[in-house]
């Protein structure tokens, strides 16, 4: 099967060009080793399930683990209504994992999940897996997004709190460790104690070890997807620029960068040339940016959805205000998830240069289209409300002009 730059759903090394990303393995793996409890909380489109994949496959060679690999997408509401319904159901999803690399554990459980009727139960179930497994069981759950709004599936997470501590007094066997993968942070959703107490909370998932894997890619990790991409292809390529260029548009967000590639190799590039051109990477980005995907349409809907943050990138990008990045801001803190914003040295910044260009264009687009064509002129942008002008903003707008004439000048030299 011939190999192509993927932009949908797992990246499997066999059938598409990857970016080595041993080391960040390297450091998930340390987490899982420690025995520590962690969710993986990045944005759409940013290489969690893959990162999983790999994960699973790792643990799944080495013989002192076990890993379950599961996912609660797709299965309907109906699972989330009862206890008995959700136990059954998640046993039944582990016990499908496990028919793949542990036969005897998954018929184990099928015979006997018919009788867990609580969470209580499922608990009580869990310590005999783990002891006749005999191994170091680590969970995977992906796609933890939409049950992470649900109380049944926050009082499973509690139920494997409780387990967790349990297990570190010595009182109990549970998983050696386990990964969430998803946008929100689950630390920050909070329980009921009891169902009649509507105003007292508890952190289901307060255990959680911080989750300090950088998962964007370095300019060198580009590098190996595009060595990779040439070796096989014969394609010619100048692999410290455009490694360099991908990671300058993209600031190493892994949707944009295998984007990007897979633009210039299948829609840029000439067949018969097998060479990518340095002018190709403007290209791709012009084209990108007049794609429709549901990358950008995420991006839109996030700051449609958020007065807050629209306000903020607003004042960004079309006002030139500077706004300084506070960790306990929340809405910094959402625009950072939802992978609008970033710390860009203390200073609140667009993640990107594409989403920049994707998110300017959006806001002007917005200001021409609803202000009257009889009065609106490109250049009220820059004059006050008092009627002066404003040479701040117009000094701004032509700094950020001179550098991208500049940059286009470098390019084609």
């Amino acid at each position: 099967m011939e190999k192509e730059f993927n932009i949908t759903g797992t990246c499997i090394p066999e059938k598409h060009y990857m970016v080595n990303i041993s080391s960040k393995i390297d450091s998930v793996t340390k987490l899982i080793e420690k025995e520590k409890y962690f969710i993986i909380n990045r944005p759409r489109q940013y290489g969690k399930t893959t990162t999983l994949f790999i994960l699973y496959t790792r643990l799944k060679n080495d013989n002192s683990y076990l890993p379950i690999k599961i996912s609660f997408e797709g299965i309907g509401d109906e699972i989330f209504e009862k206890e008995e319904l959700f136990s059954q159901g998640f046993l039944d999803l582990i016990s499908t994992n496990l028919s793949f690399i542990s036969e005897e554990l998954s018929d184990f459980i099928d015979k006997q999940k018919d009788e867990i009727k609580s969470l209580k139960d499922l608990s009580k179930f869990i310590t005999k897996i783990i002891i006749k497994a005999n191994k170091k069981v680590v969970l995977m759950i992906d796609e933890v997004d939409k049950s992470s709004n649900n109380q049944m599936f926050l009082s499973f997470l509690g139920m494997l709190r409780n387990k967790y501590l349990l297990r570190n007094e010595g009182s109990d066997y549970t998983f050696h460790s386990v990964v969430l993968a998803g946008i929100h942070d689950v630390k920050s959703l909070k329980l009921k104690i009891r169902p009649d107490e509507e105003h007292k909370y508890n952190s289901p998932w307060n255990i959680a070890a911080d989750f300090n894997v950088d998962m964007s890619f370095s300019k060198e990790e580009i590098a190996t997807m595009l060595i990779d991409y040439s070796n096989t292809t014969g394609v010619k390529l100048d692999k410290e620029y455009f490694s360099q260029k991908l990671y300058f548009y993209t600031s190493g967000y892994p949707f944009l960068v295998s984007k990007l590639c897979k633009t210039i190799d299948e829609n840029i590039m000439d067949r018969e040339k097998l060479e990518w051109k340095k002018e190709y990477m403007e290209k791709a980005v012009k084209e990108l940016l007049n794609d429709s995907n549901t990358n950008f349409d995420s991006v839109i809907k996030n700051i449609e959805n958020n007065k807050n943050i629209y306000n903020m990138v607003d004042n960004m990008l079309i006002n030139g205000t500077k706004i300084d990045y506070n960790l306990y801001n929340p809405n910094i803190n959402l625009g950072v998830l939802y992978g609008i914003f970033k710390n860009d040295n203390g200073r609140l910044n667009i993640n990107n240069k594409v989403y920049e260009q994707l998110i300017y264009d959006y806001m002007i687009s917005k200001i021409q289209t609803t202000m009257s064509y009889d009065n609106y002129n490109e250049k009220t942008i820059f004059i006050k409300a008092d009627g002066n002008l404003d040479v701040k903003k117009i000094l701004i707008k032509f700094q950020e002009f001179m550098k991208h004439e500049y940059s286009n000048i470098k390019e084609k030299n």
